[in-house]
């Protein structure tokens, strides 16, 4: 999940109190009887395309890593994948204050680690303490500054400042709750290798390289886990793994590829889940020097922008075409934003009023191999009406220095966001103070910067949505970045595995699962 890494790094990426969610044999699905005497299902093979680098909560990027630890730990609330609705979980409730900047957490008692020992406020406080200090659980602590017990039910939360976005950000795996009793007797690694936390499941075995498997922690806070035995499977070969999903072999397969989706699809055993990500693809251009520092120019290449081919040429029409930084689930989203077909009379008109021509030197650069397909669509429209354009694929390290330093044209990129909230995806693109950061585009709007930093302290989503709605319509006609395409996120998956929806970032909460 390379840019929520990136964003939150940079910038500092909901379910129901019911739906809060803890290996088994390592080569196939075991068995037990039922009550009739028949056989059922009582494990789940979920494959991924890598192994996880550890299990510790607060130390743990790795999208695989993350995936896993998302069922291991509870964190303070869950999101659920549909809706987006953050819902309890160890918290059962929680208070604002009147100024957004403090969140009261009563935590639920009776809750018990996969050790059988009791969980206290003591645990949470510590665990949240220990996430402020680990640079690798920034997406959620980010915005954190101090954390306090209240009492032996309470534990306040203090923020830099109003963070609409707090909750999601503590739903995400890097939050999870810790012993604070085992891992100061085990140490820091050993806990990483075999952590007791309070999820549904926890780690019984790790073969590293190729699979994790989970057992049901039977004093599971939520209730019985319905899937006693999970087995997560590193297979690195996408092709391997559609055969293994029809074979039976594995259960589930996390994010296909598109190449796959109609020979899943057709098979009547299979059902592919897909939803919307918290993220899009889109383009950034360099306001600070020409051609894109003339408007004109910057509309003209939005026109040029054949959105169709890539989303249907290069992305396999997995993905949605938008105009704007937001889906209708956003707050703040609106449909009144200046729209710019694919135009090419209409592209070079507004290039030749720029002084735009086949002599323009123009630089297109990226760093990944899907980014290099998009900017040959752009590539291929701009020769179209006799403009040049020269595409540089470097490596990430390159690209970052090279976006940075101004020296570019166009930046083909985007974003996967922890929240589905329009600051996420814009605040460090498009905000004058992230020059030197993520706003590639260069792009210096006193306005912009005004209503990006005026609704970050509304808290009535109201007034923020309206903040929000100028903002993509000024974007809009300003076009400092184009957006393309929304992504999706997918699991393939069993047919009579239920329970199972897309989740937007691509993480799994198992006690969620069942098998019918």
């Amino acid at each position: 999940m390379k840019k929520l890494i990136s964003l939150l790094l940079a910038a500092a990426m909901t379910l129901s109190l019911a739906a809060c969610g803890g290996g088994g044999d390592n080569t196939s699905k075991s068995s037990g009887a039922s009550a009739s005497g028949t056989t059922a299902k009582d494990t789940l093979i979920i494959g991924h395309y890598g192994d996880t680098p550890n299990f510790d909560t607060h130390n743990n990027l790795n999208d695989n890593g993350m995936r896993i630890n998302l069922s291991i730990y509870d964190p303070l609330v869950r999101m659920d994948s549909e809706t987006y609705e953050i819902n309890p979980c160890i918290a059962e409730s929680w208070t604002i204050s009147e100024d957004g900047t403090e969140y009261t957490f009563k935590i639920k008692s009776g809750v018990k680690f996969s050790d059988g020992t009791d969980m206290t406020v003591d645990d949470v406080v510590f665990s949240l303490q220990r996430g402020m200090e680990m640079p690798m659980a920034v997406p959620s602590f980010a915005r954190v500054v101090g954390v306090e017990k209240v009492d032996d039910s309470n534990v306040k939360v203090k923020l830099d400042g109003p963070y609409p976005e707090f909750l999601f950000a503590m739903a995400l795996p890097t939050a999870g709750i810790i012993s604070k009793a085992a891992f100061e007797s085990m140490g820091e690694e050993a806990y990483a290798q075999r952590p007791v936390t309070t999820g549904p499941y926890y780690v019984e075995d790790w073969k590293v390289g190729e699979q994790v498997i989970l057992k049901a922690n039977e004093y599971y806070h939520m209730g019985e886990v319905p899937i006693k035995n999970v087995v997560y499977q590193v297979i690195t070969d996408a092709n391997s793994a559609v055969l293994s999903l029809e074979s039976g072999d594995i259960d589930a397969y996390v994010d296909v590829q598109q190449s796959s989706f109609k020979r899943i699809e057709e098979n009547e055993n299979l059902v592919l889940h897909k939803g919307q990500a918290f993220g899009m693809n889109f383009i950034q251009l360099n306001c600070s020097i020409a051609p894109f520092d003339s408007l004109e120019a910057r509309q003209a290449m939005a026109y040029a922008t054949d959105k169709e081919s890539m989303l249907y040429g290069i992305m396999d029409g997995d993905g949605t075409i938008v105009d704007t930084f937001a889906t209708p689930e956003y707050l703040g989203y609106t449909d009144d934003v200046t729209k710019y077909p694919y135009d090419l009379e209409k592209a070079k008109e507004l290039f030749d009023k720029a002084g735009v021509d086949g002599n323009t030197p123009i630089k297109i650069i990226l760093y990944n191999t899907k980014a290099s397909k998009l900017a040959q669509v752009l590539q291929n429209s701009l020769k179209e009406i006799g403009i040049n354009a020269e595409i540089s694929q470097l490596e990430r390290s390159a690209f970052d220095d090279a976006a940075v330093s101004g020296t570019a044209n166009i930046i083909v990129d985007g974003g996967t966001f922890t929240a589905p909230t329009i600051d996420e995806v814009l605040y460090t693109a498009v905000h004058s103070s992230q020059m030197e950061i993520r706003n590639y585009s260069k792009y210096n709007n006193p306005k912009v910067d005004e209503l990006l930093e005026t609704a970050r302290v509304t808290l009535d989503e109201n007034e923020r949505a309206a903040i929000y709605q100028e903002l993509l319509i000024l974007l809009s006609n300003e076009v400092p970045m184009i957006p393309t395409i929304w992504n999706t996120k997918n699991i393939a998956a069993n047919k009579d595995l239920k329970g199972v929806t897309a989740n937007p970032w691509s993480f799994y909460n198992l006690y969620e699962f069942s098998w019918e």
